[in-house]
């Protein structure tokens, strides 16, 4: 039988992991959020360049950075997509209430974590392509 200290522990351990998950999925879509917006500010910057009459070396430039920066986005999504993932799985082995939770509200279809992790730089890369090969 566990004694009392263990089970004090456990559900100590219990509560970090439940704030770490809730941590990670937190940090996930803050800084999708961050790449998104400097993602707009770019495209902003790129129209206003690329409409302004003077060379379009500046709006190309952009685009150039715009794509780059659409690189990183992805490959920071995708590491914490991963790492989200497997702190999920672990979550729902350590909380029986979350598993039961996450598989009574799991609808068919994918998930929001992998279309922000990959669905919108992918999108975002389009665009820059696109621009880049008008401009």
């Amino acid at each position: 039988m566990a004694t009392p200290e263990s089970d004090g522990q456990r559900r100590d351990a219990d509560a970090r992991l439940w704030a770490h998950h809730l941590h990670t999925d937190t940090m996930v879509f803050q800084r999708g959020n961050l790449f998104l917006v400097a993602q707009s500010l770019l495209a902003v910057a790129y129209s206003t360049t690329a409409t302004s009459g003077t060379t379009h070396a500046a709006a190309r430039v952009l685009a150039g950075f715009g794509l780059a920066l659409t690189a990183v986005w992805a490959y920071v999504g995708h590491r914490y997509h991963r790492y989200n993932r497997a702190i999920q799985r672990r979550t729902a082995e350590r909380l029986p209430d979350y598993a039961e939770t996450y598989r009574a509200s799991r609808i068919p279809g994918p998930s929001a974590m992998p279309l922000i992790a990959y669905a919108l730089p992918i999108l975002a890369a389009v665009m820059w392509i696109v621009l880049l090969i008008v401009t």
